[in-house]
Protein backbone atom coordinates (compact mmCIF):
# COMPACT_ATOMS: atom_id res chain seq x y z
CA UNK A 1 0.00 0.00 0.00
CA UNK A 2 1.47 3.76 -0.82
CA UNK A 3 2.67 5.51 2.00
CA UNK A 4 2.02 8.65 0.46
CA UNK A 5 -0.09 10.98 2.49
CA UNK A 6 -3.44 12.28 1.05
CA UNK A 7 -4.54 16.01 2.06
CA UNK A 8 -8.23 15.88 3.58
CA UNK A 9 -11.15 17.12 0.93
CA UNK A 10 -13.01 19.76 1.09
CA UNK A 11 -16.52 19.32 0.18
CA UNK A 12 -18.04 21.99 -1.19
CA UNK A 13 -22.02 23.12 0.10
CA UNK A 14 -23.61 22.22 -2.96
CA UNK A 15 -22.05 18.27 -2.96
CA UNK A 16 -25.13 16.28 -2.66
CA UNK A 17 -24.22 13.05 -2.54
CA UNK A 18 -21.57 10.69 -1.84
CA UNK A 19 -22.12 7.36 -3.70
CA UNK A 20 -19.16 4.31 -3.32
CA UNK A 21 -20.27 1.90 -5.80
CA UNK A 22 -18.14 -1.15 -3.94
CA UNK A 23 -18.91 -3.79 -6.68
CA UNK A 24 -20.74 -4.35 -9.89
CA UNK A 25 -21.22 -7.73 -9.10
CA UNK A 26 -24.35 -8.61 -7.90
CA UNK A 27 -26.38 -11.77 -7.05
CA UNK A 28 -29.51 -11.03 -9.43
CA UNK A 29 -29.69 -11.01 -13.00
CA UNK A 30 -32.82 -8.65 -13.67
CA UNK A 31 -34.31 -7.96 -17.13
CA UNK A 32 -34.56 -4.22 -15.81
CA UNK A 33 -31.83 -2.75 -13.65
CA UNK A 34 -30.66 0.65 -13.13
CA UNK A 35 -26.87 -0.09 -13.89
CA UNK A 36 -28.12 -1.06 -17.23
CA UNK A 37 -28.73 1.87 -19.36
CA UNK A 38 -29.84 0.00 -22.41
CA UNK A 39 -32.19 -2.44 -20.51
CA UNK A 40 -30.73 -5.58 -22.52
CA UNK A 41 -31.24 -7.98 -19.67
CA UNK A 42 -27.84 -8.93 -19.52
CA UNK A 43 -26.90 -7.55 -16.32
CA UNK A 44 -24.50 -9.91 -15.06
CA UNK A 45 -22.50 -10.20 -18.21
CA UNK A 46 -22.08 -6.45 -18.26
CA UNK A 47 -20.93 -6.23 -15.00
CA UNK A 48 -19.67 -9.33 -13.44
CA UNK A 49 -15.96 -8.02 -12.21
CA UNK A 50 -15.63 -10.16 -9.03
CA UNK A 51 -11.66 -10.10 -9.34
CA UNK A 52 -11.88 -6.35 -9.80
CA UNK A 53 -11.83 -3.92 -6.81
CA UNK A 54 -10.49 -1.78 -4.20
CA UNK A 55 -9.18 -3.69 -0.95
CA UNK A 56 -10.94 -2.38 1.98
CA UNK A 57 -7.50 -0.50 3.58
CA UNK A 58 -7.33 1.34 0.26
CA UNK A 59 -11.17 2.47 0.49
CA UNK A 60 -10.51 3.13 4.18
CA UNK A 61 -7.76 5.46 2.97
CA UNK A 62 -9.18 7.06 0.29
CA UNK A 63 -12.29 7.75 2.45
CA UNK A 64 -10.41 8.87 5.69
CA UNK A 65 -9.95 12.41 3.00
CA UNK A 66 -14.05 13.16 3.25
CA UNK A 67 -14.54 15.06 6.20
CA UNK A 68 -17.18 14.04 8.81
CA UNK A 69 -20.40 15.29 8.24
CA UNK A 70 -23.92 14.37 10.52
CA UNK A 71 -25.76 15.17 7.01
CA UNK A 72 -24.13 13.92 4.45
CA UNK A 73 -23.10 10.34 4.80
CA UNK A 74 -21.06 7.71 2.00
CA UNK A 75 -23.37 6.00 0.66
CA UNK A 76 -22.20 2.04 -0.11
CA UNK A 77 -24.08 0.62 -3.17
CA UNK A 78 -23.33 -1.28 -6.42
CA UNK A 79 -24.17 -3.52 -7.88
CA UNK A 80 -24.93 -5.67 -4.30
CA UNK A 81 -22.34 -3.77 -1.73
CA UNK A 82 -22.83 -6.95 0.95
CA UNK A 83 -21.08 -9.30 -1.67
CA UNK A 84 -17.96 -7.04 -2.02
CA UNK A 85 -14.38 -8.89 -1.14
CA UNK A 86 -15.90 -11.57 0.23
CA UNK A 87 -18.62 -10.35 1.98
CA UNK A 88 -16.26 -9.24 4.69
CA UNK A 89 -15.20 -6.10 3.29
CA UNK A 90 -18.25 -3.84 4.11
CA UNK A 91 -17.77 -4.45 8.18
CA UNK A 92 -13.67 -3.23 7.55
CA UNK A 93 -14.42 -0.27 5.84
CA UNK A 94 -17.18 0.40 8.47
CA UNK A 95 -15.15 -0.41 11.62
CA UNK A 96 -11.75 1.66 10.04
CA UNK A 97 -13.47 5.14 9.01
CA UNK A 98 -15.62 7.33 11.43
CA UNK A 99 -18.35 8.26 9.20
CA UNK A 100 -22.29 7.67 8.75
CA UNK A 101 -23.11 4.98 6.02
CA UNK A 102 -25.96 4.82 4.01
CA UNK A 103 -26.51 1.07 2.23
CA UNK A 104 -27.98 0.10 -1.06
CA UNK A 105 -28.86 -3.17 -0.95
CA UNK A 106 -30.97 -6.10 -2.02
CA UNK A 107 -30.30 -8.12 1.20
CA UNK A 108 -28.69 -10.77 -0.37
CA UNK A 109 -27.07 -12.62 2.67
CA UNK A 110 -29.60 -13.36 5.83
CA UNK A 111 -29.44 -11.42 8.56
CA UNK A 112 -27.87 -13.11 11.35
CA UNK A 113 -24.77 -13.18 8.38
CA UNK A 114 -25.31 -9.65 7.76
CA UNK A 115 -25.02 -9.07 11.50
CA UNK A 116 -22.06 -10.85 11.67
CA UNK A 117 -20.16 -9.03 8.72
CA UNK A 118 -20.61 -5.83 9.93
CA UNK A 119 -18.47 -6.29 12.62
CA UNK A 120 -19.79 -4.28 15.56
CA UNK A 121 -20.48 -1.04 13.56
CA UNK A 122 -24.33 -1.06 13.58
CA UNK A 123 -24.45 2.19 14.68
CA UNK A 124 -22.55 3.72 11.23
CA UNK A 125 -25.58 2.52 9.58
CA UNK A 126 -28.26 4.50 12.09
CA UNK A 127 -28.43 8.66 12.35
CA UNK A 128 -31.17 10.96 12.27
CA UNK A 129 -31.93 11.13 9.14
CA UNK A 130 -35.70 11.66 7.34
CA UNK A 131 -35.40 8.24 5.37
CA UNK A 132 -34.28 4.45 6.58
CA UNK A 133 -30.07 4.41 6.17
CA UNK A 134 -30.16 0.98 5.04
CA UNK A 135 -32.69 1.06 1.99
CA UNK A 136 -33.41 -2.61 0.40
CA UNK A 137 -34.78 -2.95 -2.70
CA UNK A 138 -37.42 -5.27 -3.83
CA UNK A 139 -36.99 -7.12 -7.35
CA UNK A 140 -40.31 -9.09 -7.97
CA UNK A 141 -38.61 -11.08 -11.15
CA UNK A 142 -35.84 -12.40 -9.58
CA UNK A 143 -36.87 -12.68 -5.74
CA UNK A 144 -39.75 -14.28 -6.42
CA UNK A 145 -38.51 -17.01 -8.29
CA UNK A 146 -35.33 -17.43 -5.65
CA UNK A 147 -37.62 -17.78 -2.85
CA UNK A 148 -40.17 -19.57 -4.69
CA UNK A 149 -43.31 -17.17 -5.08
CA UNK A 150 -42.90 -15.24 -1.54
CA UNK A 151 -40.23 -12.93 -2.35
CA UNK A 152 -41.79 -9.96 -0.78
CA UNK A 153 -42.17 -11.93 2.23
CA UNK A 154 -39.01 -13.13 2.79
CA UNK A 155 -37.68 -9.61 2.25
CA UNK A 156 -40.41 -8.04 5.05
CA UNK A 157 -39.03 -11.20 7.33
CA UNK A 158 -34.83 -10.33 6.76
CA UNK A 159 -35.50 -6.36 7.48
CA UNK A 160 -37.94 -7.16 10.67
CA UNK A 161 -35.27 -9.47 11.84
CA UNK A 162 -32.74 -6.83 12.31
CA UNK A 163 -34.57 -5.79 15.12
CA UNK A 164 -32.74 -8.61 16.60
CA UNK A 165 -29.45 -6.99 15.90
CA UNK A 166 -29.34 -3.59 17.05
CA UNK A 167 -31.56 -1.48 14.81
CA UNK A 168 -34.46 0.16 14.60
CA UNK A 169 -37.12 -1.18 12.97
CA UNK A 170 -40.84 1.09 12.21
CA UNK A 171 -43.17 1.14 9.72
CA UNK A 172 -42.54 4.89 10.28
CA UNK A 173 -40.14 5.25 7.69
CA UNK A 174 -38.36 8.55 9.53
CA UNK A 175 -37.65 6.04 12.62
CA UNK A 176 -36.72 3.43 10.86
CA UNK A 177 -33.46 1.58 10.05
CA UNK A 178 -34.08 -0.10 7.04
CA UNK A 179 -36.92 0.32 4.43
CA UNK A 180 -37.95 -1.64 1.09
CA UNK A 181 -37.98 0.21 -2.79
CA UNK A 182 -39.44 -1.30 -5.45
CA UNK A 183 -38.93 1.04 -8.71
CA UNK A 184 -42.69 1.70 -9.82
CA UNK A 185 -41.73 -0.12 -13.66
CA UNK A 186 -44.71 -0.81 -15.52
CA UNK A 187 -44.51 -4.58 -15.03
CA UNK A 188 -44.00 -4.00 -11.24
CA UNK A 189 -47.13 -3.66 -9.44
CA UNK A 190 -47.54 -3.23 -5.86
CA UNK A 191 -50.69 -5.80 -4.91
CA UNK A 192 -53.06 -6.46 -1.35
CA UNK A 193 -50.60 -8.84 -1.24
CA UNK A 194 -47.69 -6.83 -0.26
CA UNK A 195 -49.50 -4.20 1.82
CA UNK A 196 -50.42 -6.80 3.82
CA UNK A 197 -46.80 -8.24 4.37
CA UNK A 198 -45.43 -4.84 5.73
CA UNK A 199 -47.71 -3.26 7.40
CA UNK A 200 -47.35 -2.25 10.54
CA UNK A 201 -43.76 -3.93 10.27
CA UNK A 202 -41.04 -2.36 7.40
CA UNK A 203 -41.54 1.20 5.40
CA UNK A 204 -42.07 0.74 1.80
CA UNK A 205 -42.45 2.77 -1.16
CA UNK A 206 -42.56 2.38 -4.75
CA UNK A 207 -39.81 4.76 -6.50
CA UNK A 208 -40.45 6.77 -9.76
CA UNK A 209 -39.55 4.61 -12.64
CA UNK A 210 -36.87 6.44 -14.88
CA UNK A 211 -36.66 5.39 -18.64
CA UNK A 212 -38.42 4.46 -21.59
CA UNK A 213 -41.11 1.58 -21.76
CA UNK A 214 -43.11 0.62 -25.19
CA UNK A 215 -41.92 3.43 -26.33
CA UNK A 216 -43.40 5.31 -23.56
CA UNK A 217 -40.69 8.09 -21.78
CA UNK A 218 -41.11 8.06 -18.20
CA UNK A 219 -40.02 10.60 -15.34
CA UNK A 220 -39.60 14.00 -15.25
CA UNK A 221 -36.37 15.70 -16.39
CA UNK A 222 -34.95 19.14 -16.63
CA UNK A 223 -33.05 18.79 -20.26
CA UNK A 224 -35.12 18.05 -23.51
CA UNK A 225 -34.55 14.51 -25.13
CA UNK A 226 -31.53 14.16 -22.30
CA UNK A 227 -32.13 10.30 -21.48
CA UNK A 228 -33.95 9.38 -25.04
CA UNK A 229 -33.24 11.55 -27.62
CA UNK A 230 -31.53 8.07 -29.78
CA UNK A 231 -33.66 5.78 -28.15
CA UNK A 232 -36.88 7.19 -29.09
CA UNK A 233 -35.42 7.76 -32.59
CA UNK A 234 -35.88 11.67 -31.94
CA UNK A 235 -32.57 11.92 -33.60
CA UNK A 236 -30.28 9.50 -34.97
CA UNK A 237 -26.69 10.46 -32.86
CA UNK A 238 -25.99 12.47 -29.35
CA UNK A 239 -25.22 15.70 -29.25
CA UNK A 240 -21.81 17.86 -27.77
CA UNK A 241 -22.45 19.89 -24.77
CA UNK A 242 -21.08 21.05 -21.37
CA UNK A 243 -21.84 19.56 -18.27
CA UNK A 244 -20.78 19.11 -14.53
CA UNK A 245 -21.39 17.22 -11.68
CA UNK A 246 -22.78 18.09 -7.77
CA UNK A 247 -22.16 14.38 -6.66
CA UNK A 248 -18.76 11.99 -5.71
CA UNK A 249 -18.95 9.19 -7.66
CA UNK A 250 -16.79 6.51 -7.14
CA UNK A 251 -16.29 2.81 -9.08
CA UNK A 252 -15.35 -0.17 -7.40
CA UNK A 253 -11.23 0.71 -8.36
CA UNK A 254 -11.49 4.28 -6.98
CA UNK A 255 -11.89 6.19 -10.35
CA UNK A 256 -13.80 9.59 -9.69
CA UNK A 257 -16.65 10.12 -12.22
CA UNK A 258 -18.72 12.74 -13.70
CA UNK A 259 -21.72 11.04 -14.22
CA UNK A 260 -23.69 7.63 -14.14
CA UNK A 261 -23.24 7.04 -17.78
CA UNK A 262 -19.83 7.79 -18.15
CA UNK A 263 -19.36 5.24 -15.18
CA UNK A 264 -21.34 2.10 -16.24
CA UNK A 265 -20.46 2.57 -20.08
CA UNK A 266 -16.71 2.35 -18.80
CA UNK A 267 -17.34 -0.43 -17.04
CA UNK A 268 -18.84 -2.12 -19.80
CA UNK A 269 -15.90 -1.27 -22.08
CA UNK A 270 -13.77 -2.26 -19.44
CA UNK A 271 -11.98 0.81 -19.38
CA UNK A 272 -11.44 1.30 -16.19
CA UNK A 273 -10.08 -2.48 -15.18
CA UNK A 274 -7.80 -2.01 -18.24
CA UNK A 275 -6.04 1.37 -16.99
CA UNK A 276 -6.00 0.67 -13.32
CA UNK A 277 -2.75 -1.45 -13.07
CA UNK A 278 -0.48 1.29 -14.47
CA UNK A 279 -2.48 3.74 -12.46
CA UNK A 280 -1.44 1.64 -9.48
CA UNK A 281 2.05 1.33 -10.56
CA UNK A 282 2.21 5.44 -10.77
CA UNK A 283 1.06 5.73 -7.14
CA UNK A 284 -2.32 6.45 -8.53
CA UNK A 285 -0.87 9.96 -9.69
CA UNK A 286 -4.07 10.02 -12.02
CA UNK A 287 -4.03 14.07 -12.68
CA UNK A 288 -0.42 14.09 -13.99
CA UNK A 289 -0.81 10.86 -16.22
CA UNK A 290 -4.28 10.80 -17.40
CA UNK A 291 -3.93 11.80 -20.36
CA UNK A 292 -1.31 9.41 -21.12
CA UNK A 293 -3.42 6.76 -19.51
CA UNK A 294 -6.38 7.23 -21.10
CA UNK A 295 -4.79 8.81 -24.40
CA UNK A 296 -7.58 6.96 -26.69
CA UNK A 297 -10.58 6.70 -24.20
CA UNK A 298 -12.77 9.23 -24.65
CA UNK A 299 -15.22 7.79 -21.77
CA UNK A 300 -12.25 8.47 -18.70
CA UNK A 301 -12.62 9.00 -15.17
CA UNK A 302 -12.38 12.91 -14.16
CA UNK A 303 -10.02 11.49 -10.93
CA UNK A 304 -9.13 8.88 -8.63
CA UNK A 305 -9.66 9.13 -4.66
CA UNK A 306 -6.12 7.58 -4.09
CA UNK A 307 -4.15 10.58 -5.86
CA UNK A 308 -2.95 13.39 -3.75
CA UNK A 309 -3.33 15.91 -6.57
CA UNK A 310 -7.33 14.91 -6.33
CA UNK A 311 -8.99 18.29 -4.97
CA UNK A 312 -13.14 18.02 -4.90
CA UNK A 313 -12.93 21.59 -7.42
CA UNK A 314 -12.36 18.41 -10.13
CA UNK A 315 -15.95 18.11 -9.76
CA UNK A 316 -17.54 21.39 -10.59
CA UNK A 317 -15.90 21.93 -13.96
CA UNK A 318 -18.15 21.80 -17.08
CA UNK A 319 -16.17 19.47 -19.41
CA UNK A 320 -17.47 18.64 -22.90
CA UNK A 321 -19.35 15.54 -23.94
CA UNK A 322 -20.48 14.14 -26.81
CA UNK A 323 -22.86 11.68 -25.48
CA UNK A 324 -25.82 14.38 -25.03
CA UNK A 325 -29.17 12.26 -25.19
CA UNK A 326 -28.06 9.07 -23.66
CA UNK A 327 -27.79 10.46 -20.00
CA UNK A 328 -28.71 8.01 -16.73
CA UNK A 329 -32.28 9.38 -15.67
CA UNK A 330 -30.85 9.82 -12.10
CA UNK A 331 -28.53 12.54 -13.48
CA UNK A 332 -31.03 14.45 -15.29
CA UNK A 333 -34.67 13.85 -13.15
CA UNK A 334 -35.76 16.84 -11.64
CA UNK A 335 -35.54 16.57 -7.95
CA UNK A 336 -34.60 17.83 -4.09
CA UNK A 337 -30.93 18.15 -3.50
CA UNK A 338 -30.70 17.31 0.44
CA UNK A 339 -31.67 20.36 1.36
CA UNK A 340 -35.32 19.95 -0.13
CA UNK A 341 -34.73 23.05 -2.25
CA UNK A 342 -37.73 21.56 -4.97
CA UNK A 343 -40.24 21.08 -1.91
CA UNK A 344 -38.89 23.91 0.26
CA UNK A 345 -37.99 26.69 -2.21
CA UNK A 346 -39.62 25.49 -5.75
CA UNK A 347 -35.97 25.27 -7.00
CA UNK A 348 -35.25 22.04 -8.82
CA UNK A 349 -32.29 20.15 -8.69
CA UNK A 350 -30.51 17.55 -11.08
CA UNK A 351 -27.24 15.62 -10.12
CA UNK A 352 -25.62 17.23 -13.03
CA UNK A 353 -26.17 21.02 -14.51
CA UNK A 354 -25.76 20.91 -18.37
CA UNK A 355 -25.36 24.10 -20.59
CA UNK A 356 -24.53 24.80 -24.47
CA UNK A 357 -26.79 21.78 -25.77
CA UNK A 358 -25.69 21.82 -29.31
CA UNK A 359 -29.22 21.39 -30.35
CA UNK A 360 -29.29 20.28 -34.52
CA UNK A 361 -31.77 23.20 -36.33
CA UNK A 362 -34.36 20.83 -37.26
CA UNK A 363 -35.35 19.90 -33.45
CA UNK A 364 -35.60 23.37 -32.22
CA UNK A 365 -39.34 24.11 -32.96
CA UNK A 366 -39.19 20.26 -31.15
CA UNK A 367 -42.96 20.22 -29.18
CA UNK A 368 -40.36 18.54 -26.10
CA UNK A 369 -38.39 21.82 -25.71
CA UNK A 370 -40.27 23.72 -23.63
CA UNK A 371 -39.40 27.70 -22.84
CA UNK A 372 -37.97 27.51 -20.03
CA UNK A 373 -35.52 24.79 -21.29
CA UNK A 374 -33.96 27.00 -24.14
CA UNK A 375 -31.53 28.60 -21.33
CA UNK A 376 -29.56 25.01 -22.13
CA UNK A 377 -29.19 24.94 -25.68
CA UNK A 378 -26.39 26.31 -26.97
CA UNK A 379 -27.05 30.22 -28.65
Amino acid sequence: MSTIVLPPLALPENLNYIAVFLTLDCNLNCAYCINDPEQGGQRRDLFHNPDTALPPQDWIRGLSRIPFSDDLPITLQGGEPTLYWGSKGLGEILAGLPHYFDLLTNFALKPDKFARLLNGQQKKLQRDAPYPSIRVSYHPEEMERTWKGRGFEELVERCAALADHGFRVSPVKAESDVGIYMVAHPDNAVTPRMRAACKDRVPFEAKEFLGMHNGQLFGSYLYPFSTHLTAANIYPRTLNCECRTSELLLDPLGFVWGCHFYLYEAWKNGVAEREFPGLRQMDYRFNRNSDRLFANEVLRPIGHILDPDFAMDSLRQFRPCSYYGRCIGCDTKVKNNRFQSLDDKNIAHTSVEIRNIEMPPELLDHPEILPHQRKYLRA
